[in-house]
């Protein structure tokens, strides 16, 4: 089971990487960066990521009916007209506010390969 830079490393192996994270965020802090950040820096590129990952994570209308916690988003995707950004929550069997997040180019990238690698990644990952 791979930790967080294997994780990212794997990641990178994607069609049209650039850059990829794993990010808190609940606290915005990267825990573990690779290649290029989005705006060129990974500490404000995690932040930014994850004050959109809240808003989708505690918004209630993406809750299941009846549900008491709120997540129930699995990933989130956001186009450019130059990149995709792939947002993957992490599941664990610990309260986790943990994503990973993709950044790759449109033109080489392919959008559905990477969801489904990046799902791949999250439910092997392992955080210590």
């Amino acid at each position: 089971m791979p930790g967080i830079d294997e994780c990212l490393l794997h990641a990178m192996r994607l069609p049209g990487a650039r850059g990829a994270a794993v990010v808190d965020w609940t606290s915005g802090l990267a825990l573990g960066t690779v290649g290029d950040a989005a705006g060129d820096d990974h500490e404000t590129a995690a932040a930014e990521t994850a004050e959109l990952a809240r808003m989708a994570a505690e918004h209630p209308t993406f809750a299941p009916a009846g549900a008491e916690k709120a997540l129930d988003v699995e990933d989130l995707v956001v186009t450019t007209r130059s990149a995709y950004h792939l947002l993957r929550f992490v599941e664990t069997s610990f309260d986790s506010s943990v994503l990973l997040h993709l950044w790759l180019d449109r033109d080489e990238g392919n959008l559905a390969l990477a969801r489904l690698r990046m799902r791949e990644l999250t439910d092997r990952l392992v955080l210590e």
